[in-house]
């Protein structure tokens, strides 16, 4: 099924002008939202210490995991 029709165009008043389209990179409600990040949480932690935090955590769980395995 297509339709055949044509849309119509927009009617214009006199006096007003058919306001813009937004770039997509300047949308008026996210005007001045994003703010850019402090140098200084650059280097407030090292890169590997979250990994060791992850790793500990993991050991723990498959500690914990084989422990129950092998418990009476």
């Amino acid at each position: 099924m297509s339709v055949s029709s044509s849309v119509p165009a927009p009617v214009q008043l006199p006096g007003h002008s058919m306001p813009t389209e937004t770039p997509e990179c300047e949308g008026s409600t996210t005007h001045g939202i994003s703010t850019p990040e402090p140098v200084e949480l650059h280097t407030a932690w090292p890169g590997w210490i979250p990994l060791l935090v992850i790793v500990v955590m993991v050991a723990c769980c498959i500690g914990f995991a084989v422990g129950r395995i092998f418990a009476w």
